[in-house]
């Protein structure tokens, strides 16, 4: 007894259901080995993590290091360990082919470590929706035994789905679980987050469209502009079946000269990089500036963080240091 399920014309994938006890499952678990991971615990092998993020944050840059880092068998990246190494496959449906060789000169070009040897990172470029390709991604999937794909974006690769249909979304999500589970492979899908949403700390709730995507993946993370510098990110994990959540965020720095992801810190708070302009209580804001100045931040940057003028941040912030000396 199986089940067959028809993806495309030429494609179909089988899955044998099981019925097994609680003790007998819990008996196979023990010859089980540890996860690896591809990515720390924001991606375990074998998974499908959703990726959601705003726009103009660095995704494509964040996701070709990656697939990089991975084939060049680095023991972390980010400061996220990387114990399964291999193959990797970058699958570009937004970007013109053009335009992914200027970024990978580029990146090649200043990369800090030394790039693929023993395996390689690959680009697969296409204007089709995933469900066309997907015949020819599979005999690519078989030749070169990726340990991790990713599909950068979901909007572009499944342009024939509509993305606030909570059935096509089922559809589509399966047709990634079963890719997933047919290669063995960690799979990421990039997609975006909802507008007006850049004053909301990171959930899952934030992403565009269908709520399933979230439901049905295996864990998601996110990548976000900090309000302190244009060139700080926030690396914030989600939801996950095999973690527990984090509470806190990574600062990282995408730096302007290399385009490399650098980190500035591991864990920060996120409220304090996320939304502060839209704080209105005058209390809630000079606390915040008493706290961006004891990080060593100067009045022009607490103003700009804070959406105020410099001269208000200072007679805040003077009116405080004059208390204290009255206090003396």
């Amino acid at each position: 007894m199986g089940n067959t399920k028809k993806i495309t014309d030429e494609v179909s994938f089988y899955f044998k259901p099981t019925l097994k006890s609680f003790a007998k499952l819990a008996e196979e678990a023990k010859l089980l080995e540890d996860m690896k991971l591809v990515l720390g615990h924001y991606i375990p092998e074998g998974t499908l993590i959703h990726f959601p993020s705003p726009r103009g944050v660095g995704k494509t840059y964040f996701c070709i290091q990656l697939c990089m880092a991975v084939a060049s068998e680095l023991p972390s990246f980010l400061g996220e360990p990387i114990t399964l190494h291999g193959n990797t496959l970058y699958i570009n449906n937004e970007l013109s082919e053009k335009t992914i060789r200027r970024r990978l000169l580029e990146l090649r070009n200043t990369c800090p470590f030394l790039p693929e040897q023993r395996f390689k990172a690959r680009a697969f470029t296409t204007k089709n929706s995933l469900t066309e390709d997907l015949p020819a991604l599979l005999q690519i999937v078989e030749r070169i035994k990726p340990v991790l794909i990713v599909i950068d974006n979901l909007r572009m690769a499944f342009t024939d789905t509509d993305t606030n249909n909570n059935k096509e979304i089922t559809r589509m999500m399966y047709t990634l679980l079963a890719l997933c589970e047919s290669s063995k492979t960690a799979i990421v899908i990039t997609d975006h987050f909802r507008k007006h949403t850049s004053s909301l700390l990171s959930d899952s709730d934030l992403q565009t469209g269908s709520g399933v995507k979230t439901d049905l993946s295996d864990g998601d993370f996110f990548l976000r502009k900090s309000g302190q510098s244009k060139h700080l990110r926030l690396l914030k994990r989600g939801k996950s079946r095999h973690f527990e959540e984090a509470d806190d965020a990574k600062l990282l720095r995408l730096n302007p000269d290399t385009m490399w992801f650098e980190v500035v810190e591991e864990h920060v708070n996120e409220a304090e990089h996320i939304g502060l302009k839209t704080i209105r209580q005058k209390d809630e804001q000079q606390d915040i500036a008493r706290l961006l100045q004891e990080q060593g931040k100067t009045f022009r940057e607490i103003a700009v963080i804070l959406g105020k003028s410099k001269s208000t941040v200072h007679r805040w912030l003077d009116a405080d240091k004059s208390s204290d000396e009255s206090k003396q």
